[in-house]
């Protein structure tokens, strides 16, 4: 069991969840905002650096 790999993968999971939910509160307030942009681009990079890095693959 890799911790290291359950950790990474969460992370990313929380940050790019975060960036979804800004981009939705952004254009719910009308306000153009990129930080969820990057948020959300990041969560995707780890997600699949995660996935090529998995275990046992």
């Amino acid at each position: 069991m890799s911790i290291g790999w359950i950790v990474g993968s969460s992370l990313a999971t929380a940050v790019l969840l975060m960036g979804i939910i800004g981009l939705i509160l952004g254009r719910r307030k009308g306000n153009i905002v990129r930080w969820p942009w990057w948020f959300i681009g990041f969560g995707a990079a780890a997600l699949v650096s995660a996935a090529i890095n998995y275990p046992g693959t």
